[in-house]
């Protein structure tokens, strides 16, 4: 983008500079390394008063970015997973708080000793398909631990955790594979993994508190639809788009929605790209560019004049055929009043 070439090393990158701060408190498949929207974040110098959005936020790379560097940022995403792992991801934890995790965490260790009322296991189906009796009952003890902290981020910061140890502590294969697989998970093994987590999720965030964190906004929401953001107030856009026919980001968070309490088939029918659409029911490019389209065109009418829309995407193959999506997107950009400027 702009006069000089965009370019960045990613084989320079190093695992930990991927996992850095807060990138690493939730498994989210598919995402792209930091240091993607970071550089061009950068790159763009944007005004240190601009807002960055991303209308496909997923687990909060860009907004993330965004903050440390002072911005302000606006997520929108779908998926009330993403939008959950994005809203903790970017928000620190006063002492109080903090106080308030280790207090919920020193309850895990009255658990034998815990009657039934103190467990809540949600009903769904094939339930005993997925998770073992004893893991059962164990996040079903760890749910309600949860329900009982009236702090809304203290209550979005153990949900994480707990969403981040669902896959593990279940019979699913793991994050990006949707099939059952008998592990023998032994008595304790999900009470230790979300204590694990939230400490290590607690040190991550504390890594936040050396950056003056610009103001981050998290919508769950279809981003066609983005009403709530004033037209042509944003200094620029930066966003990886869900993939056509790739992934089912609805499947592969599926039982962390049974347990806690969203609707997957809400999510499953909001969702662009997804295998299941074009896969599994047949719909054409035609459907995934359309909808593209519909959220191009809101982010275009939130940019202000000569602003940047950031684009990372890849390839796609549909019924064999390799499907160029850095054609397809200049024809959207193109459609919905922008100028490319560099692929």
């Amino acid at each position: 983008m702009g006069a000089k070439r965009y370019y960045i090393d990613l084989d320079a990158v190093t695992t930990s500079q991927k996992q850095a701060l807060t990138h690493n408190i939730h498994p989210y498949p598919a995402k792209y390394i930091p240091q993607i929207p970071g550089s061009l974040i950068d790159y763009l110098c944007i005004p240190a008063d601009g807002t960055v959005m991303d209308p496909f936020c997923g687990s909060g790379t860009t907004l993330l970015e965004a903050a440390i560097r002072g911005h302000n940022a606006i997520g929108i995403d779908s998926n009330p997973i993403a939008t959950l792992i994005s809203r903790t991801k970017c928000t620190l934890l006063s002492k109080e708080q903090r106080s308030m995790v280790d207090d919920a965490l020193s309850k895990l260790d009255m658990f034998d000793s815990a009657d039934d009322s103190a467990i809540k296991i949600p009903d769904f189906l094939n339930r005993d398909h997925w998770f073992q009796l004893n893991m059962q009952k164990e996040l079903g003890y760890i749910r309600k631990l949860i329900d009982s902290v009236d702090d809304v981020h203290v209550v979005d910061f153990l949900r994480t955790a707990f969403s981040a140890i669902i896959v593990k502590a279940s019979n699913q294969e793991s994050d990006t594979r949707w099939r059952a697989k008998d592990k023998n998970l032994p008595d304790g093994f999900a009470l230790a993994e979300f204590k694990k987590r939230a400490v290590d999720m607690l040190c991550r965030i504390k890594q936040l508190e050396q950056y003056s964190l610009g103001a981050v906004t998290v919508k769950t929401q279809d981003s066609r639809f983005i009403d709530f953001i004033q037209d042509n107030s944003i200094a620029c856009a930066i966003t990886s788009p869900p993939y056509m026919n790739s992934f089912d980001y609805y499947l592969y968070h599926k039982l962390r929605m049974y347990w806690l309490g969203y609707n997957h088939y809400e999510v499953q029918e909001k969702e662009i790209g997804s295998r299941n659409k074009h896969c599994d029911n047949g719909r054409g490019v035609d459907v995934y560019v359309e909808s593209i389209c519909q959220v191009v065109e809101q982010v275009y009418r939130k940019l202000m004049k000569s602003a940047y829309f950031c684009v990372v995407i890849g390839d796609s193959i549909y019924k064999g055929k390799l499907i160029h999506m850095d054609e397809v997107y200049s024809q959207i950009a193109h459609r919905s009043g922008f100028t490319t400027k560099e692929i």
